[in-house]
């Protein structure tokens, strides 16, 4: 009876990596929130030292998925996502009693370097064996776990930080604690189900190989099967062509999510401060403009897993990044209209969804190193939200709210740039045009 009970397929072994995602973000997102608070409040921080403060936070992101990009092939995912949800726990208690600005550093970096160690595995895991489709589907409910954690944490952490900022610590080890618990179940649930705890047959004498991501999901026009065989010479340069153009797409996602992250930097460490500090607003006010983010991002993933227009489309890169910029530019024309601000968000949340799902689904469907790939992504995010953290509070603290978004505009500008100098160096290189098409 029991054995039926726990015999699930590959996919409930998702909706467990799924639900893991979810809690871990309320965590992380509900901590990335109470911190510049924390540091403003008791220790009396300026925005340039919060900046720096998350810079170095994501800078230890940085270091977990550079370690896990350089090691990650020696051990199971199962086992150091695990490791990494307990470095967790105990450095977000620690957090919560801390009264030295040097202990609360020492765990807060740790906190985030177990990030970095946490969703390069955990997404390596659940797209594992996947084609094009599936992947696409997959990659969508993932974002939306996430997501959905990334929506409530600014909500919970503005109402908890109100009444008592100890309540967000709490709140944040009861969310990891969460995470470890689902691990646990997973892990019971493949020694029910006669797997080990990566979700392998435990018996693999007869066992078939993983199914390699599917041809069709490659836009090279060499992925299909001409009439006649080429020759060796030819062949080769067709393998060629098609690895230097599926590179191509992976830098263009990372460039992208690296783009988007650095904006989002500078929104999670300026626009709170503003908003309380410069507008008068309170915690709860923005949290709530926060949240609104969110929902735009979450309706943007379930856009993006119904259509698959973006796959493979070089220009699709170039539009994302223009909307970027124009968000930037509507900060700088909001004024002290809160509602505005709502609009914005929203308005960047949808775009910011657009880059992330770029950046994972271009990694995971290009080809072979997909944990190598998958870390690589998080890297470019934590690049992007390092510069954007520590970038943002040093222009807010010495030229204003409107010059750090001046700059941040230009800054977009680059990425632009870049983008349109890749597309027309692929074309100039006889890059195929993309496929463009609609899931059912």
């Amino acid at each position: 009876m029991v054995d039926c009970i726990w015999k699930y397929d590959d996919m409930k072994k998702n909706q467990f990596l799924f639900a893991c995602s979810f809690f871990f973000s309320i965590a992380s997102n509900i901590l990335s929130f109470s911190i510049v608070y924390l540091l403003t409040d008791r220790f009396a921080f300026n925005p340039g030292q919060v900046g720096s403060y998350a810079a170095l936070g994501a800078l230890s992101y940085f270091c977990g998925c550079n370690l896990y990009h350089r090691f990650g092939a020696l051990g199971r995912p199962s086992r150091i996502i695990s490791g990494a949800v307990i470095m967790a726990i105990l450095s977000s208690i620690v957090l919560g009693h801390a009264r030295d600005s040097r202990l609360v550093a020492l765990s807060y970096f740790l906190i985030q370097g177990s990030a970095g160690l946490y969703w390069p595995p955990l997404m390596a895991w659940f797209t594992q064996g996947l084609d094009e489709m599936e992947l696409n589907r997959e990659i969508s409910r993932f974002n939306r776990c996430w997501m959905t954690g990334t929506l409530l944490a600014p909500l919970i952490g503005g109402a908890l930080y109100h009444w008592s900022s100890r309540l967000n610590f709490i709140a944040i080890s009861a969310a990891f604690a969460i995470v470890f618990l689902i691990l646990m179940l997973l892990q019971r649930r493949f020694r029910l189900n006669g797997e080990d705890k990566d979700g392998a047959p435990a018996v693999t004498a007869n066992t078939a190989a993983a199914p390699s991501a599917s041809t069709d999901a490659l836009p090279e026009s060499a992925a299909e099967v001409p009439a006649r065989k080429p020759s060796a010479p030819r062949q080769n340069t067709a393998n060629t062509l098609q690895e230097k153009a599926l590179s191509r797409y992976r830098l263009r996602g990372w460039v992208g999510a690296l783009c988007a992250n650095l904006f989002m930097g500078v929104l999670t460490n300026i626009v709170p401060l503003h908003i309380r500090d410069g507008l008068g607003y309170t915690e709860r006010a923005a949290g709530l403009v926060l949240f609104f983010r969110g929902i735009s991002a979450l309706i943007g993933f379930a856009f993006f897993a119904r259509f698959t227009f973006w796959h493979f489309n070089r220009r699709w890169f170039i539009f994302i990044q223009s909307a970027l910029i124009l968000c930037a530019i509507l900060f700088i024309t909001a004024g002290s209209h809160l509602y505005f601000y709502f609009f914005i968000i929203f308005f960047y949340g949808f775009f910011h969804s657009a880059c992330y799902t770029n950046s994972i689904f271009h990694s995971s469907a290009t080809g072979k190193n997909t944990r190598k790939n998958l870390a690589l992504h998080e890297i470019f995010l934590s690049m992007g939200n390092a510069a954007g953290s520590a970038g943002g509070g040093f222009c807010y603290q010495h030229f204003g709210f409107l010059g750090a978004f001046i700059i941040l505009t230009l800054v977009q500008g680059i990425g632009l740039a870049f983008f349109i100098l890749l597309d027309y160096r692929g074309v100039a290189d006889g890059s195929p045009r993309v496929r463009k098409g609609r899931m059912g």
